[in-house]
């Protein structure tokens, strides 16, 4: 019997309770290698990626960006953590923009985003201006509050996230045995085998099989749809008590715009090396430092891609 959303639910509330009195259940994972066997470029010659950090972003505040700084590092990338708008002349220094976990007020703070602004209209033009004339963005939603908070800009580029949580009851890792954990593979059919993002450059680099750790659902006419969602996936509300608002046949879209690129995903951990203190010494490995998924070199074919001219 599959296990019922309650105990996604009571998973899901203890992290955030945990989270609002300090009590952070995950850190990067110290173990986590990031080391690359062929790097594309040489170190510190490679294309220019900004990590933004202007919009209260959660994961650059507590520096749990760090391991896919070091494996795009390490994969010759120079990775740049910033806190300035958007304007044309900054964006203009950069190959590849990097926006995740965004929000207007600090994460825990507020439950939802009510009237509050992300990004200013100015900043939204600017970026759009900028990767329609051929800059790269790397975008994620998440699970609420974060999904609101980065949907203006999703629309801004034909994309929308659901408001709430994703699960799937039918694929999920079984062994994990969480709804909101679900599993895309060449196998189930779920994970784009075609695209130029899974297959890889090479043999060793094609990707069999992702996990994914909740989020929300995307949907945007005119882009692969690299993560697919199944039938059985539902937008459920998020313990903070929001959503569900709209659902998503997609965690994972890449396509064209004008002469840039865009990739938008609907949970961010994937590009994480994260481990989650579940309480009485019990500890889960969370992106790419999970034993059997593709996520490290699917973080590698992503940034790629995204380079590739």
């Amino acid at each position: 019997m599959n296990p019922p959303k309650r105990t996604l639910f009571l998973f899901a509330f203890t992290i955030f309770i945990n989270i609002v009195y300090g009590q952070w259940p995950m850190s990067n994972d110290t173990g986590f290698n990031s080391d690359v066997a062929e790097p594309t470029y040489a170190r510190g010659e490679g294309p220019k990626i900004l990590l933004d950090g202007a919009h209260h972003n959660f994961f650059i505040q507590w520096d749990f960006f760090v391991p896919f700084s070091d494996l795009a590092t390490a994969d010759g990338y120079q990775t740049i953590v910033d806190s300035l708008n958007f304007t044309p002349d900054y964006l203009e220094r950069f190959d590849i923009v990097m926006i995740i976990t965004a929000l207007p007020f600090d994460f825990t703070t507020k439950n939802e985003v009510t009237d509050e602004s992300t990004f200013s209209e100015e900043e939204l033009n600017s970026l759009y201006d900028w990767v329609n004339k051929g800059g790269s963005l790397l975008v994620f939603s998440e699970h609420a509050p974060f999904d609101q908070a980065i949907n203006p800009l999703l629309n801004k580029f034909g994309i929308t996230s659901s408001v709430g949580t994703t699960i799937d009851t039918t694929f999920y890792d079984k062994d994990i045995g969480r709804t909101g954990w679900i599993e895309f593979s060449r196998k189930n059919g779920l994970l784009n085998g075609e695209h130029p993002i899974t297959q890889g450059r090479n043999p060793s680099a094609r990707i069999k099989r992702l996990l994914t750790f909740g989020g929300s659902g995307l949907s945007g006419e005119g882009y692969s749809n690299i993560l697919k969602l199944s039938e059985s996936s539902e937008n459920v509300m998020h313990s903070t008590g929001v959503g569900p608002v709209g659902k998503g046949n997609s965690q994972g879209l890449a396509g064209t715009v004008g002469k840039g690129k865009v990739v938008a995903f609907g949970d961010s951990n994937g590009f994480t090396a994260m481990v989650f203190d579940l309480g009485d010494g019990i500890k889960q490995a969370a992106g790419m430092n999970l034993k059997g998924y593709d996520w490290k070199q699917f973080v590698l074919n992503t940034l790629y891609w995204l380079s590739e001219k």
